[in-house]
């Protein structure tokens, strides 16, 4: 989708772009900001991932499709990246005020040699015993760090799956469960080549895979999951201590990040 200059400088859509992007969103699954972000952002930011990615597997990059949660220091707590105001536009618009995230965040990365994923969700049906799909309950957001291309694996993914009701007992207990490829094959797909400092926010109900990286090129794409207002974090999800950093956080990450595991008088007000 494009992004006009003045959408960019002013930080926030337009009523009619707003409009067409959560029409995207809610009828493909998803959407694409195009080049949101500063070419020079983007190349230091990118930099800075590298090496910590690199730090993560001590300096020997698997051949495969991983992830890894920078340190939570800057800056890796840019807000264009916890704070995306567009982003941040979509999903309230989507979700309704109140919505929450949690640090650190992830870095999906296709390592150079990665293999093809297999198809699957990254969250199931909030009430997967209806037989129609809900509006969204949690949305993911994506900042890609380098170009994404057919040749460094831009992820695959089915639009529309998002509103597809499983059957499968097994996929319907766990979304990360492989969807078959006889059955995938029956849905139109979308390879997502875009340029770096894009933004995305996609419905995490989607079905999608990372793609092989046949480049010697760390192919690192930033996330964040944002969750509506009635759900409460995962207690499996470890959050970072952000008492040394909390402070230097504005007033709206603050509210994004509340539940996070800062022992401030701040985050246990807003919680």
């Amino acid at each position: 989708m494009y992004v006009s200059r003045t959408e960019i400088d002013t930080a926030r859509l337009s009523p009619p772009t707003l409009c067409l992007a959560l029409q995207d969103l809610h009828e493909r699954g998803y959407v694409i900001l195009e080049n949101a972000l500063p070419v020079s952002w983007v190349h230091d930011m990118r930099l800075a991932f590298d090496e910590a990615l690199l730090k993560l597997v001590d300096g020997k990059p698997p051949q495969a499709h991983g992830g890894g949660s920078p340190p939570m220091i800057p800056p890796f707590l840019d807000p264009l990246i916890i704070e995306h105001p567009m982003a941040v536009q979509i999903v309230e618009a989507s979700m309704g005020e109140g919505v929450f995230s949690y640090l650190p965040y992830g870095c999906n990365t296709a390592w150079p040699g990665s293999p093809v994923q297999w198809i699957h969700r990254d969250s199931k049906h909030l009430f997967p015993e209806v037989p129609y799909a809900l509006p969204p309950a949690t949305l993911v957001v994506n900042i890609p760090l380098v170009d994404f291309t057919l040749e460094n694996g831009c992820t695959e993914l089915w639009p529309g799956s998002h509103l597809i009701v499983d059957t499968d007992p097994d996929i319907i207990s766990d979304p990360y469960t492989r969807w078959s490829e006889e059955k995938a094959s029956l849905l139109p797909s979308v390879r997502t080549v875009m340029p770096a400092g894009s933004v995305v926010v996609r419905d995490m109900r989607v079905l999608h895979r990372g793609m092989p990286n046949r480049t010697n090129i760390i192919r690192s794409m930033i996330a964040l999951v944002y969750f509506r207002r009635f759900h409460r974090l995962p207690s499996d999800i470890p959050c970072a201590d952000l008492s040394g950093v909390w402070d230097g956080l504005s007033e709206r990450a603050r509210m994004l990040y509340r539940y996070s595991n800062c022992p401030g008088p701040d985050r246990v007000k807003k919680s």
